[in-house]
């Protein structure tokens, strides 16, 4: 009689239990199977290209929700806050998560929307020795919008600052206590950064400094959240209004640091063999557990039939878990083709986007050139105005003195009329005393010739009487 026989004969209830343990312990070493495919947004689309990610928006990204980020599953882990991506049905939430750190002293610089050029661009998180900048957002535990006071890393261990941090310290035991101030404190729950309302902060030379360290892309359990986030219509910012219904990511306590050699259902009470062990079952290879005791053939029979359907089970689920892993093939294959068109889209918006830079630029150019036409113009034509009022100003002054010598020639005229007339009147007043000296001449040479006449008068009775001539007198 075997171990299996024994403890269906006479246990029954165990047995029961044993193959509900069994087969949990079974489906705990193999990868779960994928979630349901999500309802399609994009029409049918089959390689969901409308779902790929886009790294620019002409609008903001709404505010930050508020949620409890739930307890860290295990040493090892790091927290990755919640943010808002997008694809081409608008912002949808990512849960945040705690995620395995690629490698010792690794930490994780959020992502952040920045406003740019009228747009808001997506730049993306990555792994790093030193926490870069993330546009001062304020994502909460731990990440204050600059640098990372959730823990830190000493040699191969993380250790978690309990003030900010939600640990079990069942769990997690390498864990300290600080306080962390937070000033300024934007109630606003602003997730970008720049533009007319966003965050306003420069990064510092630390920040500055991380950005030029290696880097590691998400690895590819953050990745799943993104896609997960991405096909769940609930996560939309348009259904949710700012509260999505999975804010976070609650993990399942695993009691064991990440990285180690112990796996779940390695152990020796995972294992169908330990728990056969554990309720005293014997061996599993088909040897009797106590020998010298026959086996009736109805339990010989049924043992065939249990072992058949054990192994028509297990075949079962091996071709499940190959059909799983075509199926996740597949599904790789339609991301994996999703994302080259989301990349080729990407290059022919980038083209496009170039295009109209440089539209701009040779439409700002021709403005410049025009405004330059312009100015010239305008300054040719306040030039030609100058001259004109220049010129108008020279003839009004040639007027005003054409004006002002008409306004002298009269005067002049009356001057030279005056001169004349005072000429006139001394040519008179001369001619005057010519005619009155004539006239004294003439009266003189009258009255000599009447007193050489009286004189000849009285020369000529002298002579006659005294003999005397004209000039007895002398």
């Amino acid at each position: 009689m075997t171990s299996r026989y024994r403890i269906f004969r006479s246990r029954p209830i165990a047995a029961a239990i044993l193959l509900a343990a069994c087969a949990s312990a079974a489906a705990q070493t193999y990868e779960p199977p994928p979630a349901p495919p999500a309802p399609a947004y994009d029409g049918g689309d089959p390689a969901d290209a409308n779902l790929a990610l886009v790294d620019r928006s002409p609008e903001p990204p709404p505010p930050l929700p508020v949620y409890v980020q739930p307890p860290a599953p295990s040493d090892g882990y790091l927290w990755v806050p919640g943010y808002w991506s997008r694809n081409r049905y608008g912002f949808f939430w990512v849960p945040g998560a705690w995620v395995l750190a690629p490698y010792a002293g690794a930490l994780w610089t959020p992502g952040y929307w920045g406003f740019v050029n009228g747009l808001y661009l997506w730049n993306a998180g990555y792994w790093g020795p030193h926490v870069g900048f993330y546009g001062g957002i304020n994502y909460g535990f731990g990440y204050t919008g600059l640098g990372y006071a959730g823990g830190y890393w000493k040699r191969d261990r993380f250790y978690y600052n309990r003030a900010v941090t939600n640990v079990n310290i069942t769990h997690v035991t390498n864990v300290y206590n600080r306080n962390v101030v937070v000033n300024n404190v934007d109630n606003r729950r602003v997730s970008y950064h720049g533009g007319p309302s966003g965050i306003q902060r420069r990064a510092d030379p630390r920040e500055l400094a991380a950005r030029n360290e290696r880097h590691a892309p998400p690895t590819q359990a953050q990745r799943g959240y993104v896609r997960d986030a991405g096909n769940n219509r609930a996560q939309f910012y348009d259904q949710n209004k700012g509260r999505p219904p999975q804010a976070s990511v609650d993990h399942r306590p695993e009691g064991r640091r990440p990285g180690s050699d112990e796996r779940p259902g390695n152990g020796p009470d995972n294992g169908r063999g330990g728990r056969d062990h554990a309720q005293g079952g014997g061996p599993r290879d088909g040897s009797p557990a106590q020998p010298g005791r026959p086996q009736s053939p109805q339990v010989q029979q049924q043992d065939r039939q249990r072992q058949q359907r054990d192994q028509q089970v297990q075949q079962n689920r091996q071709q499940q878990q190959r059909d799983q892993v075509q199926q996740q093939a597949r599904q790789q294959q339609q991301r994996d083709q999703a994302q080259q068109q989301a990349r080729q889209q990407q290059q022919r918006d980038q083209a496009q986007q170039q295009v109209r830079q440089q539209q701009q630029r040779d439409q700002a150019q021709q403005q410049v050139r025009q405004q330059q036409q312009r100015d010239q113009a305008q300054q040719q034509a306040r030039q030609q105005q100058q001259r004109d009022q220049a010129q108008q100003q020279a003839r009004q002054q040639q007027q005003r003195d054409q004006a002002q010598q008409q306004a002298r020639q009269p005067q002049q005229r009356d001057q030279a009329q005056q001169q004349a007339r005072q000429q006139q009147q001394q040519r008179d007043q001369a001619q005057q005393q010519a005619r009155q000296q004539q006239q004294r001449d003439q009266q003189a040479q009258q009255q000599a010739r009447q007193r050489q006449q009286r004189d000849q008068a009285r020369g000529d009775g002298n002579g006659n009487g005294t003999g005397r001539g004209p000039s007895g007198r002398d």
